[in-house]
């Protein structure tokens, strides 16, 4: 009996010491966890910028990986965005990632974290999370300046039949704040003593010189925004080019809504020809001359390309010069090419 005791105490002590091992193993980081994390932000955009590094890689070496991003609001147990990104990582890379929020950045606190796991074949073992970094605070208030009363975002520039959400900081606690949109008064989500949010769907254009949303206290301290709202760009309609003498391509097209507004320009067109790899900015809205090539090409593939300050359509054209042309009409030498 003593002699199966000592046994037994002999083959529990490495069991005990495996199992302490494999404990200590998995309570330690795992050796690619995002480090380095920076956050920037960028007011105009409502966007959170990210960049970060993973240690430990060696030199020419390459994993697949996967970071998953929170993204709190107000406190870090409030998280509002969850996103796993995917991507290869080499050696010494620095990464990147931005999130665009419909709230300004200005309304609130946020705070930002981040773990990896490896997602590659050459190392499967190790597809489990690592730790978490620790949050990273992103307070946009703390640099606002001078002045008891903001409102946000400052001329923001959106496309008719969005979403948008505005908000003022009032650094005085004040109950007697009242706001308006283009002079109807309007309620708002407080959001805590100082900052209260509206949210508007589906703004619609009223003018070229924007819409107008202002606060103001009882103690006659007034601040507001321009909301900038553009009509959708269209895909440009009814596409053709046509030639008088085969040297010089007029190419048309309807344009369709004016997107331009006071401080933002109308949207711009782009011939780009797939076969030569040119292109041309055309100086007007809706036709575009394009010299036929001196090689005597015979088969043109045009895209045209409309774009302004939100959006970017295209349509493309495929005919040729000498196959695809017929008379416009009896009065006319116009050769026309759809």
């Amino acid at each position: 009996m003593a002699l199966f005791g000592v046994f037994q105490a002999a083959f529990l002590l490495p069991l005990l010491s495996l199992r302490t091992y494999q404990s200590e193993v998995l309570s330690e980081p795992l050796p690619w966890t995002p480090e380095s994390l920076e956050v920037s932000i960028n007011s105009t955009q409502q966007r959170l910028y990210l960049q970060w590094r993973v240690h430990n890689l060696t030199y020419h070496q390459e994993l697949k990986m996967v970071f998953q991003i929170e993204i709190s609001r107000v406190e870090t147990s409030n998280i509002i965005w969850v996103e796993n990104y995917s991507t290869p990582v080499k050696w010494n890379q620095v990464l990147h990632w931005s999130w665009e929020s419909e709230l300004p950045l200005e309304c609130a606190i946020h705070f930002v974290r981040i773990r990896s796991m490896v997602d590659d074949a050459s190392i499967p073992e190790l597809r489990s999370w690592s730790n978490w970094s620790s949050w990273e605070e992103v307070d946009v208030q703390k640099s606002l300046g001078q002045g008891p009363l903001f409102v946000f975002p400052k001329d923001k520039l959106v496309e008719e039949g969005s979403n948008v959400t505005i908000c003022y900081v009032y650094r005085i606690p004040e109950n007697n704040i009242s706001c308006r949109m283009e002079g109807v008064l309007i309620h708002g989500e407080q959001l805590n003593p100082n900052v209260a949010a509206f949210s508007f769907n589906n703004v619609p254009f009223i003018r070229i010189t924007g819409s107008n949303f202002y606060c103001a206290t009882n103690k006659r301290e007034t601040k507001g925004i321009t909301l900038f709202v553009s009509k959708v760009l269209e895909e440009p309609k009814d596409f053709s080019c046509e030639t008088r003498d085969l040297k010089t391509l007029n190419c048309t097209w309807d344009p369709g809504h004016d997107t331009a507004l006071y401080g933002f320009p109308s949207q711009h067109y782009t011939l780009f020809e797939s076969f030569s790899r040119k292109k041309k900015l055309c100086e007007y809205k809706n036709w575009c001359n394009w010299q036929v090539a001196p090689d005597s090409q015979e088969t043109y593939n045009f895209t045209l390309i409309a774009e302004n300050n939100l959006r970017r359509r295209s349509v493309n054209i495929v005919f040729n010069l000498t196959q695809r042309g017929r008379a416009c009409g009896p009065w006319s030498l116009i050769i026309c090419l759809f």
